[in-house]
């Protein structure tokens, strides 16, 4: 394991520590390869149901790449996010640079961006007296933290709350957020509940169910079930509404409290896998598997200001800066080798951020000073960190 800082650049090196001069070609090079043979999951090609569709496909433009917001700070090879489904690409989780969750297969680790940090936050390896019924443990395909909480879900239905407020070691919190066969925990977020403030964790499941649990009482308080398995939800910052996406093209604005859709966006031509709302409560954003990014304005549905083309592969991975940080910036991390720090106030610019590997997730530390990207390549990935 090796750190690669910023001023290896200096060196011949870039930031995933390949000297290209040895090999004997350039990284412009390469990365054209990549992209030509670069496999895409198969689009469903449903076609555009209605006009508006259309017109949004058609106007779906690659933002300018001019500006720079982020500077790279470091890699550290010896962390790597392990990635159970190739559609879940939310397994890392930040509440500050000094405290950095990510998930590694039937662990939960702890660290930094210091490289002080080194620690299993979390061991879900099966022992005996273990009741979930798989044959290693609890198989992490989400994650997400607060400052009072760490919370996952895993590939059979479980999930798992982890105190980080505690003066003791206390063991985690495991239950069952489904029995269904077909149950997988495809992503999970925390909110504040609008009636009593206390925080909930909202799961998305393939069952097709999205359901709310309270984490002071540890009790389901909510199950909604939608047409088809959901796969992302996010909650507005006042708790009134909620996206909900999943295998099917409209974007559903629900009532947060019934579960019941309001709105129906049309804005994809794909199943959607990511979406956000921004901490001012105006803009949100949805990723699908047609390689776009559409924003709508929270004020006014009927079309979205504007839809964002991916460089290469699926948006997974979508989050607003938060409020305070700065200029609001939306990072967008796509499966494979590009990260998007994309203006979100006029969202007509962005800055790229270009490797090589598969990507674990991305997320924003508690300030929004910096993100953090993991890089889940065997043998080039690692913990990346950005700082503004």
């Amino acid at each position: 394991p090796r750190t690669y800082r910023k001023s290896d650049l200096e060196n011949g090196q870039d930031v995933q520590g390949i000297d290209w001069r040895k090999l004997e070609t350039t990284r412009s090079k390469a990365r054209s390869v990549r992209s030509q043979l670069y496999c895409q999951f198969e689009p469903i090609h449903v076609g555009f149901p209605n006009p508006i569709l259309l017109q949004n496909g058609k106007n779906a433009t690659k933002t300018t790449n001019c500006d720079d917001y982020f500077r790279f700070t470091r890699v550290n090879n010896e962390h790597r996010a392990y990635i159970t489904h190739f559609q879940l690409r939310n397994l890392i989780a930040a509440t500050s640079r000094n405290d950095i969750y990510y998930a590694n297969k039937y662990k939960i680790m702890h660290t930094d961006l210091s490289d002080q940090v080194n620690e299993c936050a979390i061991d879900l390896t099966k022992t005996s007296t273990d009741s979930w019924d798989n044959s290693g443990g609890f198989v992490t395909t989400t994650l997400t933290a607060t400052e009072e909480a760490l919370i996952g879900g895993s590939f059979f239905g479980e999930y798992v709350v982890k105190s980080l407020k505690s003066d003791y070691d206390e063991p985690p919190t495991i239950g069952a957020v489904t029995q269904e066969t077909n149950g997988i925990t495809n992503h999970v977020h925390a909110f504040n509940s609008r009636t009593n403030g206390q925080r909930q964790a909202a799961f998305c499941n393939n069952d097709q169910h999205l359901r709310l649990l309270d984490l002071t009482t540890n009790s389901f308080t909510g199950d909604f079930t939608y047409p088809a398995a959901i796969n992302c939800a996010a909650t507005s910052p006042n708790g009134q509404m909620r996206i909900v996406v999943g295998d099917f093209l409209e974007t559903l604005i629900t009532n947060a409290q019934t579960g019941k859709p309001f709105e129906s966006l049309l804005a994809h031509t794909d199943h959607v896998f990511a979406c956000a709302w921004a901490d001012d409560g105006i803009h949100i954003a949805t990723g699908a598997q047609d390689c776009r990014i559409a924003i709508h304005d929270a004020r006014w549905w009927a079309r979205p200001v504007a839809v964002i083309s991916s460089e290469m592969a699926c948006p997974r991975s979508l989050s607003f800066s938060p409020v305070g940080s700065g200029k609001r910036l939306l990072l967008a991390a796509e499966a494979d080798d590009f990260v998007h720090v994309i203006d979100a106030v006029g969202f007509t610019k962005k800055q790229t951020v270009d490797f090589f590997g598969p990507i674990g997730g991305a997320c924003w530390t508690g300030d929004g000073g910096e993100f953090v990207v993991s890089n889940s390549d065997a043998r080039l990935g690692g913990l990346m960190g950005f700082e503004r």
